[in-house]
Formats: structure tokens, sequence, C-alpha cells
């Protein structure tokens, strides 16, 4: 496996798999492959993003941005793998070179927002021993 930052050339791919593997449970967000393409477009201009790619072909990435307001700190955006290659060890690898590199670069904290659907990414991201930040709460109004 290959880890690298990507490129304007792999939006397409990434945009693929941020369609298909957001549209599925617990977030069921449908997009066409055009509005995802702009999502990850819009996203590719703030944001920096790293791809794992397997036999040549992208299935998997990860979207961060260190906080304007606070420099040693990192917002872990977006994480998605193709279901198939999910289980592999790509998501751990992926976020241990987010880490490797932005602790390189004076990053002290990371942060994210998972859902806490049973077996989903809350349970992944506790066992890279990321821990609930009680000092805040995600909040929504319907």
């Amino acid at each position: 496996m290959i880890i690298r930052k990507a490129i304007l050339k792999d939006l397409k791919s990434i945009a693929e798999i941020f369609r298909i593997e957001s549209s599925k449970q617990p977030y069921n967000k449908k997009r066409t492959p055009k509005r995802a393409l702009n999502r990850i477009k819009e996203d590719f201009r703030g944001n920096d993003i790293y791809v794992a790619i397997v036999d040549n072909k992208i299935v998997g990435f990860v979207m961060v941005s260190v906080d304007s307001g606070i420099k040693n700190q990192l917002w872990i955006n977006e994480l998605w793998i193709f279901k198939e290659y999910q289980g592999q060890g790509i998501g751990k690898k992926l976020m241990a070179e987010i880490e490797k590199i932005y602790k390189n670069k004076g990053i002290k904290i990371f942060e994210l927002v998972a859902h806490t659907a049973k077996g989903g990414a809350y349970e992944f991201y506790k066992k890279l021993r990321y821990r609930v930040d009680k000092t805040m709460v995600f909040m929504k109004k319907k």
C-alpha cells in the first residue's frame, strides 16, 4: 500500500469513494457523482487530502485541515475507505501517517467528529486511542 498526498487528478476517485461510502448506514447521504465531485473539489482548496493506494487503485482517503484559530490543532474532516478494503488496516495506516506528518509540523491536538453507530467510526477511533472530549458537545436543531 502507498500513502501519498492527493493531486488534482485523484479528485474523481476520491469523490467516488466519498459518494458511495457516505450513502450507506448510518450516514445515508445521497449525492450524484457530480455533486460529490464538486464537494471534494471545494474541500481540496482548503484542506490536505492523503490517499491510500492498493494495486494502483485509490481505495481510501483522509482529509485534514489545520485549525486557523489554534496553530497546534488539526481537524480530521473525512476518512473514507471502500467497504471491500475495510478491516485491512488501511484506515489505521492513513491515520498513523497523518499523525506522523503533522506532529513533525508542530501539531499537538488531533480532533474529529465520529458517528456513534455501533461498530463504525466511533469504535475505530477508540481503538486508535481517540477519546471523547467532554469540553464540547455536538448539538442539532431540526
